[in-house]
């Protein structure tokens, strides 16, 4: 079973992990401090006054392929030069990057050997999602069943879309076999599917990932799907600068747009023309699971931007109301341990929605940028579309 860096959430979400990206390509994590890494973070990197910040979470900024120990330095990597620049490259493109780069042994971890027998356990459980939905065989799967599947059928993620039909099954011996799985493995291969669950078409509630993708683009995602192998590097720290480096031109040259799931979903957005980021934004939002689920949770119908109440002014329906993504426009969803987030969506009506957009257009421009910074400049900007707000004029 494969390992991970489980308790350490927080620090896998995407837009922690753009200001790690930009932390690491201006000093040497290694000899940082916490106040330092604080500041310019945001994120506290807890641990014992012992312990120094390197020795506590150098195997996450490892595992995501952002630094490397040479010659006793952290050196940056390609990913972090990517990561680092906002707008360049979007929360689904670096993790299908990560899923298909991912190796059990990691080269993060000190058991890695070149010649290991590696296996690719993410994007193994990303195909097993995949599969399902292409086949008809259901859109929900539980964490436990997705480990007991990699652990049962032996396969190493490489295996074609024919393959992976021939392990599916509706019995619960793969459930159970997840479940045997020893507690601190199960714990951590459970964090790593949280973390790769902030892609935009995944969703998790439960213990359950559910995959928002019609069959048509499940199977072209598949399709598009690949293990990142070539000749390993003869040590560990120089895999992952080798892994990192394929990353060097910010995309896996894989279109997310997922067509045929979204395309009756899409409303005018605002955004002129639209980057890639910006559908990146848009996708999220239009997600018709993590709508159903918001909703469940907070069953308002009305606008938080202009108070409009949909259900009061347009009776003869529940609510018109869109949910708006407060992070910024090339983030995932941000996963907690107990799933997916309703912490960054709030309830906007059509109209305002799309002002909001409009609004980032204007700001972006203005500020020379493809991208908000980071969380605090995406809801900083949103506030004060808010503020300049001046009612609803008839």
């Amino acid at each position: 079973m494969w390992h991970w860096d489980q308790g350490r959430l927080a620090y896998f979400q995407f837009d922690a992990l753009r200001q790690i990206a930009g932390f690491v390509k201006a000093n040497d994590f290694k000899t940082a401090n916490r106040a330092q890494l604080l500041a310019e973070t945001g994120l506290t990197f807890q641990a014992p006054p012992t312990h120094s910040p390197w020795r506590n979470y150098s195997r996450i900024l490892k595992i995501c392929l952002l630094v490397s120990e040479i010659n006793g330095v952290a050196q940056p990597t390609p990913v972090a030069d990517v990561l680092s620049q906002a707008g360049v490259v979007t929360c689904d493109e670096y993790l299908h990057f990560l899923v298909s780069a991912f190796t059990e042994p990691s080269p993060a971890l000190k058991d890695w050997r070149p010649d290991a027998n590696f296996r690719y356990s993410l994007l193994f459980s990303l195909k097993y999602l995949l599969t399902k939905v292409a086949i008809g065989q259901g859109s929900i799967t539980s964490l436990d069943e997705i480990i007991g599947a990699y652990k049962m059928s032996g396969f190493d993620g490489s295996e074609d879309d024919e393959e992976f039909i021939s392990i599916m099954r509706t019995d619960s011996s793969y459930k159970n076999s997840g479940r045997s799985v020893p507690s601190e493995l199960r714990r951590q291969a459970l964090e790593s599917l949280k973390v790769i669950s902030q892609i935009s078409y995944l969703h998790i509630r439960s213990g359950e990932i559910i995959v928002t993708l019609n069959r048509e683009d499940a199977l072209n995602i598949f399709k598009d799907l690949f293990e990142i192998s070539g000749p390993r590097a003869n040590d560990r720290e120089a895999e992952i600068q080798r892994l990192a480096s394929l990353f060097r031109d910010g995309s896996t040259n894989i279109t997310f747009d997922y067509p045929n799931t979204i395309v009756e979903e899409v409303v005018e957005s605002g955004f002129r023309e639209g980057s890639k980021v910006k559908k990146t934004h848009v996708t999220i939002e239009r997600n018709t699971r993590l709508r159903k689920e918001f909703f469940l949770v907070h069953p308002t119908a009305t606008c938080d931007v202009c108070s409009l109440d949909t259900a009061k002014t347009y009776p003869w329906t529940e609510r018109i109301v869109d949910l708006h993504h407060l992070l910024p426009l090339s983030s995932g969803t941000r996963v907690e341990a107990t799933g997916t987030t309703f912490d960054d969506l709030v309830p906007v009506c059509p109209n305002c929605h799309r002002a909001i957009h409009r609004f980032y257009d204007v700001w972006l421009d203005r500020n020379n940028k493809k991208d908000f910074k980071d969380t605090r400049e995406a809801r900083a900007v949103y506030q004060e579309m808010k503020h300049e707000f001046s009612g609803l004029i008839i």
